[in-house]
C-alpha cells in the first residue's frame, strides 16, 4: 500500500526545525519577530490610562492643555462662603468668583497669628502679602454678608482678569484676580496690590453696639428705678413721728362726729325681749 505523500511546502520545513536545537530555537525567534512586527505596524497604539496634559501641534505653534479634571473654568458662577468652606486651595483656583471669596474668607479671619494668617493668605495671591497688608490686617470680627458679584472678564488667553466683590460689613472688598501659570497649571489668583477693608469702617465696628457691650442702658435703669423707689417710698423720721393717715374717703360728705352721752333708745312697736 503507498504511503500518502507529504505536504509539498510543511514537510521541509518540519524536517529543518526537527533537524537540530538550534534550526528550533531560530525558527521560534524568528516567529517572535514576525509576530511583534505585524503588531507594530497593523495593531493600535497604547493609550495611557491617565494623560495629566496633551500637546496639539498646529505647523510650528504648540499649544498644551489642562486635563479635564484640572482645568480651571472662566465662568463667573457666583458663590457663598459656605460654598467654598471645607475645599482645597487648588480646588478653589478652578474659579474666579470661588478665589476671590477664599482670599476675603482668610482675610477676615482673626483667630490666627499674623504668621499663620500671611502664609494662608499667600495660597491664593500672586506672592506672599508683606507688612503693609498685615498692618492693614483687620482687628474685630467683620462678617461676610452675602455672596460674590463678579463683572465681565477682560483679556484673552493668560491675560484674562475678572472684578470680584465681596461684601462686608466693613464695607465692599473689591478683588481682582487674574489666571497665572503654576507648577500644578494655570489658577485664578489674587493680584498684587492685594485688597484691605477700610479702616475707619472697621473701627466703627469695634465701638458698635453690636460687638461692645453698653453698660449705660443698665446704669441708668438701675438709678430710674432708684429714683422711683425713694420717691414712692416715706422717709424714715416721717415714719416714726406720726401714725399714718387713714385712707381718704371717696365720698365729699364729711365724716360724722360722735355725740357724747347714753346711746338713746328708740321707739319700737314691740317690746325688747327681756325688758318685761
Amino acid at each position: 500500500m503507498a504511503r500518502p505523500a507529504g505536504n509539498p511546502v510543511l514537510a521541509p520545513i518540519r524536517r529543518w526545525v526537527l533537524y537540530s536545537r538550534t534550526n528550533l530555537t531560530i525558527s521560534v525567534a524568528a516567529v517572535l519577530g514576525v509576530l511583534f512586527l505585524a503588531g507594530t505596524v497593523f495593531g493600535e497604539p497604547l493609550t495611557p490610562t491617565r494623560t495629566p496634559t496633551t500637546a496639539a501641534t498646529t505647523g510650528s505653534t504648540t499649544t498644551t492643555t489642562a486635563a479635564p479634571s484640572d482645568e480651571i473654568t472662566y465662568d463667573l458662577v457666583e458663590v457663598t462662603e459656605s460654598a467654598i468652606a471645607g475645599k482645597t486651595a487648588a480646588a478653589v483656583a478652578k474659579s474666579a468668583p470661588a478665589t476671590a471669596m477664599a482670599y476675603a474668607h482668610s482675610y477676615v479671619d482673626i483667630s490666627q497669628s499674623n504668621t499663620e494668617w500671611r502664609t494662608k493668605l499667600g495660597r491664593y495671591t500672586t506672592d506672599t502679602p508683606g507688612d503693609t497688608i498685615v498692618a492693614a490686617r483687620s482687628q474685630v470680627p467683620v462678617a461676610i454678608t452675602g455672596p460674590t458679584t463678579s463683572e465681565i472678564v477682560t483679556g484673552t488667553g493668560d491675560d484674562r482678569r475678572a472684578e470680584v466683590t465681596i461684601p462686608t460689613q466693613a464695607g465692599d472688598l473689591r478683588v481682582t484676580v487674574q489666571v497665572a501659570e503654576s507648577p500644578n497649571g494655570p489658577k485664578w489668583q489674587v493680584q498684587n496690590p492685594f485688597p484691605t477693608l477700610d479702616r475707619d469702617e472697621v473701627g466703627k465696628l469695634g465701638t458698635s453696639p453690636s460687638l461692645v457691650s453698653d453698660p449705660a442702658p443698665a446704669s441708668r435703669t438701675t438709678t430710674a428705678s432708684s429714683t422711683t423707689t425713694s420717691a414712692t417710698e416715706p422717709t424714715p423720721s416721717a415714719t416714726s413721728d406720726s401714725e399714718p393717715s387713714p385712707p381718704a374717703s371717696s365720698d365729699s360728705e364729711p365724716t360724722p362726729v360722735p355725740v357724747p352721752g347714753p346711746i338713746p333708745i328708740p321707739d319700737l312697736d314691740t317690746p325688747i325681749p327681756g325688758a318685761l
